[in-house]
Formats: C-alpha cells, structure tokens, sequence
C-alpha cells in the first residue's frame, strides 16, 4: 500500500512526497544492478517507478506548480533507458515468431542471435547510463522534499482524476473510429495513468475500488498485447522473413489483434461506463467518508 494515499498522512503534500519518496528510492536502488539478467530486471523496474511517479504527478498536477517541469525530467530520465529498452524488446517480440511460423530460415536465426549479442553487449555497457540515471534521480530526490500542493485535501486530487479520466475515455473513442496502432497506443497509456489513480486512491473504499483497479490493469495489458502482436509484424519483416512466412504470421496476427480489440472496446465501454464528473462525484463522496472516519 505503499503507492496510495494513507491514512496517517496529515494531508497531501505529505502523500505526495511520501509516495514519490518511496517510487524514487526504489529506482535509485535498481541503478545498482551490475550483471546482465539484474539490469535487465533493473531497466524495467526503473521505467516502472517512473511511470508509477509520473501517474502521481498527472493526479496532482493542477494543484502542483513544479508540475510539467518535473514530469520533463521524469520523461527524459526515461529516454536515457530507451536503448536498452528497445533492444530487449526487440528481441522478446520476435521470440514469439515460433508461435505462428516455422523457423527454418537459417537467416532468421541469424538475425536472432546478432540481435540478442547486440542487447547483451547494451546491457554489459549499461554501467553508466545506470548511474546518471541515479544522479538524476538523486537530485530529485533531494528536491522532493520542498514540493507542495496548494490544497490540503480533496481539490488537490479530483481535477487531476477527471481529466485523466475524461483522456482515456476520449483515446478510447478516437482508437475505436480511426482502428489506428498508434491510438491505440495512446488510448493504453491513459489507461495506465487510470490504473495509477485508482490504486492510489484504493484506501477511500478498498472493496469497491478493488474491482476498478484490477478492471484498468487487464485492460491496460490487454492493450499492450494488441501493441505486441503489430510490433511483431513490423519486427518480422525486419529480420528478413520470406514473404510466404510473413503472410502467414499475418494472417495469424489479424484474426488475434480483431478478438484484442473487440474485448479491449467491451472492457473499455465497462471501465469508462461513467461521465467524468459522475465517476468524480462518487469517488469524492468516498474520500470525504475515508476521511472523516480516521
């Protein structure tokens, strides 16, 4: 419950540098990896942290003024680890080619493993990019300590919730007119952001925001299943696969990303099923109860 607002906090300001505190000293931690498979695990963790911390800040946003400054930095720490992102990515997507096309190609297999001694040799040299990170990190760290908000309870939650909230539902709808890979990439990340804001906000009503956080978190990974597959296509022809093989993983991948994405506009219809200003109502009632029975 560490990525939530809590009771003993005394008011937001408290909540928000308690919880930044705590997604920063877990990404400074993970800096220190130093094998290959650790900074693997260490990169993801990372990207993880800073997401976590960038949820947090779109929740607080328009009531903290160092806001878009701090979430510039936040992005761009991220990019430091795009690199090592990317490749390992790379080759986790084609992995799964095995699944839909037999590979007999010994020029596949080729690409596979020039493709994973280039992320290996990323990673064996991701000795400094780790530790400005954690520099980086560290500075805001150090920084966290004099942000505030300029209310002490609810109005420095709510606006930043609506929005956010009204974002996925709009990205949702302009995926669903245009079936675009890249907005539907958009409409996941605001999905993501949802899924923070609920986790942060369980404490109000545990029972009931229960089902509202597992119901963003499947949704945000069933999109990220939908990206996967359209990567793998593109990934594919990259690699060099024979045309007949590219026809057949794509008619594989078409008839999965078809049933992906007519359970995500199901889901998605469920999750966002409320306007903004009703889901923020009710979740306002909730925190104003929480509240007042500490």
């Amino acid at each position: 419950m560490s990525y939530s607002i809590q009771s003993k906090d005394r008011d937001m300001t408290q909540a928000f540098r308690r919880i930044s505190q705590d997604r920063l000293g877990r990404a400074i931690k993970s800096c220190e990896a130093d094998t290959l498979e650790a900074r693997m695990t260490a990169v993801h963790d990372i990207r993880k942290r800073l997401k976590e911390i960038r949820g947090l800040l779109r929740l607080v946003g328009p009531d903290f003024d160092g806001y878009k400054q701090m979430d510039r930095r936040l992005r761009d720490i991220g990019r430091q680890l795009s690199d090592l992102r990317d490749i390992k990515v790379r080759c986790d997507t084609l992995g799964q080619l095995s699944n839909y096309v037999a590979l007999s190609d010994d020029h596949i297999t080729l690409y596979l493993n020039h493709l994973a001694q280039t992320r290996d040799t990323a990673y064996g040299n991701a000795g400094d990019p780790l530790s400005n990170v954690a520099q980086e990190l560290n500075k805001m760290l150090k920084s966290s300590a004099d942000w505030h908000l300029r209310h002490k309870g609810r109005k420095a939650l709510f606006p930043g919730l609506s929005a956010t909230y009204k974002a996925a539902y709009d990205t949702m709808e302009r995926a669903r007119e245009t079936r675009e890979p890249e907005d539907f990439h958009t409409w996941r990340k605001h999905v993501k952001y949802h899924f923070f804001h609920a986790r942060l906000l369980a404490p109000i009503w545990p029972d009931a925001m229960e089902a509202q956080v597992k119901a963003a978190e499947s949704l945000g990974e069933l999109l990220g299943k939908h990206h996967d597959l359209i990567v793998l296509s593109h990934e594919a022809r990259s690699a060099g696969l024979n045309e007949a093989a590219v026809k057949t993983l794509e008619a594989g991948l078409k008839a999965q990303i078809a049933t992906h994405e007519k359970q995500a506009f199901l889901d998605g219809a469920r999750l966002f099923a409320d306007t903004p200003e009703a889901l923020t109502h009710r979740w306002s009632v909730w925190y104003r109860l929480w509240r007042h029975a500490k």
